[in-house]
């Protein structure tokens, strides 16, 4: 019995024992090497997050000089056009006559703030 144990022990237990070592010692091998393989990306993705922020504030500032940039050709055309017309303006009213600008301003009297509605309702109590 007892080389009947031993026989089992040497074709049958030990054969199997020495399968589940080795790939055990793969399976550790496989592990450091998926280990290092993660702590490259987590490095690579390190410096990409870097790479995207450096990108991402060097494109903020360009943006921010060409919206500053625009704004003020924008606002310089706007001036430059409030200036025409008002120039237009003072022109217009330089060429009105005394007799007109009079006229202009009574017109204007009656006509603003609800001159009009007060002068209707003026005739109408004269008409009653």
């Amino acid at each position: 019995m007892l080389n009947r144990h031993d026989e089992l022990i040497h074709h049958d237990i030990l054969p199997r024992l020495e399968k589940v070592e080795k790939a055990q010692l793969d399976f550790s091998t496989q592990v450091e090497a998926i280990s290092s393989q993660v702590s490259e990306i987590k490095s690579s993705q390190t410096n990409l997050e870097l790479t995207v922020m450096k990108d991402g504030q060097e494109t903020r500032g360009l943006l921010t000089k060409f919206i500053d940039h625009s704004f003020a050709v924008d606002k310089a055309k706007l001036d430059a056009q409030r200036d025409v017309i008002h120039r237009d303006e003072r022109i217009t009213l330089k060429r009105f006559s005394t007799r007109e600008k009079i006229v202009l301003g009574i017109v204007g009297a009656f006509a603003g703030s609800g001159g009009i509605l007060a002068g209707i309702a003026g005739l109408l109590q004269i008409l009653k």
